[in-house]
């Protein structure tokens, strides 16, 4: 047997943080793309777009950046703060499971 969890953030009810919006902010670096990160993830850029502007209205720093055409094409940059959130979210994350863990290992199942 193993045990699982999942956790999220939340700000006034409404999620903020979570494993889908996470996997999306890794790939948006990976990529520097919006359109990419949501056809990696398969993904409409619609609902990519939506997940990224609710996620930069709850906060007071961007998390993304788009820079629009030019002659480069444009792209999407995580800002160094949506790099430590993603940093932050995963050691709550594994905090979490560490903990998790070592109490499943206390139960007698």
């Amino acid at each position: 047997m193993e045990i699982k969890s999942r956790i999220w953030i939340e700000k006034d009810g409404v999620p903020f943080l979570g494993y889908g919006r996470i996997k999306l902010l890794k790939m948006i670096d990976n990529k520097l793309s919006i359109n990419s990160a949501a056809k990696e993830l398969k993904m409409s850029y619609r609902k990519a777009w939506k997940l990224l502007n609710e996620m930069n209205l709850m906060t007071e720093k961007p998390i993304v950046i788009k820079n629009i055409g030019g002659k480069d094409g444009g792209g999407t940059v995580l800002t160094e703060y949506g790099k430590q959130l993603i940093q932050d979210f995963e050691t709550i994350n594994s905090n979490c499971m560490d903990y998790l863990e070592k109490e499943f290992e206390k139960l007698a199942l």
